[in-house]
């Protein structure tokens, strides 16, 4: 992590975002990269390091002074603290806020601010702190970038060139590499029906503390399962979270009954007993810490080797945070055991959320495992779901994934009736319903019916009399969510505004225009230029209203740098872009307002510029006839392994095209997709390192620009082990 640091340092980028899995030291790789500044800077630069709470800034200290080896390095600036000088501060975003202490020092005061769990910084005082104070380095911490509120926090900090954060860790993948402990994930049938809770809206907190705080036959079932499964619960560490302060008395009292020592630390526990209870658990006077909310983040309790949920969540965030807790690597600690009694609940719970922010698994892997098991799992970890809860689980995934139009309609007027029927946008209906764009776009699917406008008009939302072509242009819109580059999305925005009225474009414009109408009309029959398909956009008003709103959406999850691909410049296509075949090949001419011809070949001589497009397909085990069993996957991010097609050999034409390069003057574009009906992401130019074989040939490019990681990752050869 902190080689990638530096690596950005190098690249001259001085605001960066530092996204670390939770448990993996996102704070020590703070104080080295720290410490590197020191002996580039020849000193000591001022630093204020920011938190919100007392417990995480004693513990960034301690770690700061043992980065830099010394004991006397900066000031607590909190409630109880004053500093002396204002060099080296750590300091509550409270402190920092009622001391204005950006205005009485300066903006520029300090050479480098850290904000720990940045995940908060959309908040009012985080975000008017970040705004206000202009540091030469700003780095943010945080284990969980996704806000539950869906406001991004990227904005704050400057991306990679591929529109990545400076470093990033997620959590499966800090399992993946042993940094943090495994885990050992039970999800136990549970009897109490929370099936009316309001989740994620006024009065969820209260519901679900009514349904647990004083029911003894959960709290029976608890301390059964938790004996059942640990080796020995007496000699455990665990942390048990709950609901409310008195859903955790009534535990403890619960837990102590049964023989298993624990103690209740809440908001209100006294100081002294608050720092003196990790030490017990270490000890093992205690097996339990009984909690609300208060070691959901920011806490370091390596020790913990048990964690036990027993507050149900409809929040990634808070789950995440709450399995992280047991993660930290410590010795003679193999594993952690999360036991997490799920409960009963309606089909709308999104247990696709809470599993995938614990295995980076996508709503379809997640179906896989829960039916077959999960053989993808990092090393050492286990997931088991219990009969009951299995089904459920099961249940709610197939529920999601064939998400039935009558059921959202309903969604849909519930959700209006509520936020008033002028007021509804697309952005706020996904978010507040915890839905995807996947799940009103279908056309994808196959099923009838598709799509915003769709929707809006299904629920009553819309009374005008239709466009001849709404249906048509809603459902089609489904063909555009793969859509990441910011030009082409700008273009899409100026289309939906202009209403038909673009002005005259620059050829690339145009041609990105051209793209968008050829990735809606799909059939070789339309043939049309795109002063056409604006016209009939603009006849659509509410169509035209649908493409923004869109646009918006997918602005808000790009991350991707606008970069032209090398030896492409003169077309649209942007660098590690996502495009569908059409889009590529109106981009580079071979699609045009009066010719569209089939194309279905894995490669595309365009003899005139002298460049080849290599269209590579990694899974090929749907969609392909047997013969089609190529080998291709990215060796490393600098190359690429790829086998021609059968008719290649080193005396053909095509062969030789391939081996003489690029003295020969031919230069190749690869372009990548993990399967059939994925987009294509255009990798940028390729040179020949090496080949060998024939019929098909097997080569080895070596990519001009590296794939970002998240590629690399995608594209590996290691991808399917």
């Amino acid at each position: 992590m902190l080689e990638q640091l530096n690596t950005e340092r190098a690249h001259g980028r001085s605001r960066n975002l530092l996204v670390a899995a939770t448990g993996t030291g996102k704070t020590v790789v703070a104080a080295f990269d720290y410490r590197n500044t020191c002996r580039k800077e020849g000193g000591r630069p001022r630093l204020l390091f920011v938190a919100h709470r007392d417990e995480i800034l004693r513990q960034a200290l301690r770690t700061y002074r043992e980065v830099l080896r010394d004991p006397e390095f900066g000031e607590l600036l909190t409630g109880a603290h004053q500093p002396t000088r204002w060099d080296h501060l750590f300091a509550t975003i409270d402190s920092v806020s009622s001391r204005e202490l950006v205005a009485t020092v300066g903006a520029e005061h300090w050479h480098t601010v850290v904000i720990d769990e940045c995940h908060r910084l959309a908040a009012d005082r985080f975000d008017a702190f970040a705004k206000a104070v202009r540091p030469s380095v700003m780095l943010g911490l945080t284990a969980t970038p996704e806000r539950s509120d869906g406001q991004p926090i990227a904005p704050y900090f400057d991306a990679r060139p591929d529109g990545s954060p400076a470093v990033e860790l997620r959590l499966w993948h800090a399992l993946d590499l042993q940094l943090l402990a495994p885990f050992e994930y039970y999800a136990c049938d549970d009897a109490t029906d929370f099936s009316a809770v309001p989740w994620d809206r006024p009065g969820e907190r209260e519901a679900v503390d009514n349904l647990v705080t004083g029911n003894d036959v959960r709290a029976r079932l608890v301390v059964s399962e938790w004996r059942r499964l640990a080796s020995d619960a007496r000699r455990s560490r665990a942390l048990v979270f709950c609901v409310s302060v008195a859903h955790a008395e009534f535990m403890t009292d619960w837990l102590n009954r049964a023989g298993l020592p624990a103690a209740c630390v809440v908001g209100t526990t006294a100081g002294e007993e608050r720092r003196r209870a990790p030490q017990r658990l270490h000890s093992g006077e205690l097996c339990a810490l009984v909690t609300v909310d208060l070691y959901n983040e920011g806490v370091d309790l390596p020790m913990v080797d048990t964690l036990l949920l027993l507050r149900p969540t409809q929040s990634p965030v808070l789950f995440q945070q709450q399995i992280g807790r047991g993660l930290r690597l410590a010795p003679g600690k193999e594993s952690c055991l999360v036991l997490d009694f799920v409960g009963q609940h309606r089909a709308e719970f999104r247990f696709d959320r809470l599993l995938s922010s614990l295995t980076g698994l996508t709503r379809r892997e997640l179906m896989e495992g829960v039916e077959a098991g999960f053989g993808s799992l990092p090393p050492g970890c286990h997931i088991h779901l219990q009969r009951q809860t299995r089904e459920q689980v099961l249940q709610g995934l197939r529920s999601l994934t064939s998400q039935n139009w009558r059921r959202l309609k309903t969604e849909l007027q519930s959700y209006a009736a509520l936020r008033g029927r002028s007021d509804v946008q697309l952005a706020d209906f996904l978010h507040d319903q915890a839905l995807d764009l996947e799940d009103v776009y279908r056309s994808a699917t196959g099923q009838g019916r598709s799509g915003w406008t769709a929707l809006k008009r299904d629920a009553g939302l819309i009374v005008s009399e239709p466009g001849p072509e709404e249906d048509y242009f809603s459902r089609r819109f489904g063909d555009l969510l793969h859509v990441n580059d910011p030009r082409r999305l700008d273009l899409m925005v100026a289309v939906g505004e202009q209403r038909g009225r673009l002005p005259a474009l620059r050829t690339e414009d145009a041609l990105a225009a051209q793209m968008l109408a050829y990735q809606i009309d799909g059939r070789h029959d339309q043939a049309a230029g795109h002063e056409a398909f604006v016209e009939r956009v603009a006849r659509h008003p509410v169509v035209a209203a649908e493409l923004v709103e869109l646009s918006a959406l997918l602005q808000a999850r790009s991350t991707l740098g606008a970069h032209l691909v090398p030896g492409l410049e003169d077309t649209p296509l942007c660098l590690h872009a996502a495009y569908g075949a059409r889009e590529i090949l109106t981009a580079v001419g071979w699609l045009t307002a009066s010719r569209r011809v089939p194309f279905q070949a894995g490669t595309l001589p365009l003899h005139i510029r002298k460049t080849e497009l290599l269209f590579v397909t990694l899974d090929k085990s749907e969609g392909y006839h047997d013969r089609i069993a190529y080998h291709d996957y990215a060796i490393s991010a600098e190359r690429f392994h790829w086998q021609s097609q059968n008719s290649a050999a080193p005396d053909t034409p095509v062969g030789r095209r391939y081996l003489e390069s690029p003295a020969n003057g031919w230069k190749f574009q690869l372009f990548v997709r993990p399967r059939k009906g994925d987009a294509y992401r255009a990798c940028g130019p390729v040179a020949l390192e090496s080949a060998e074989g024939d019929r098909p040939m097997s080569i080895v490019w070596k990519l001009l620009t590296p794939l970002p990681a998240h590629l690399f990752r995608e594209f590996s050869v290691l991808r399917g082990v």
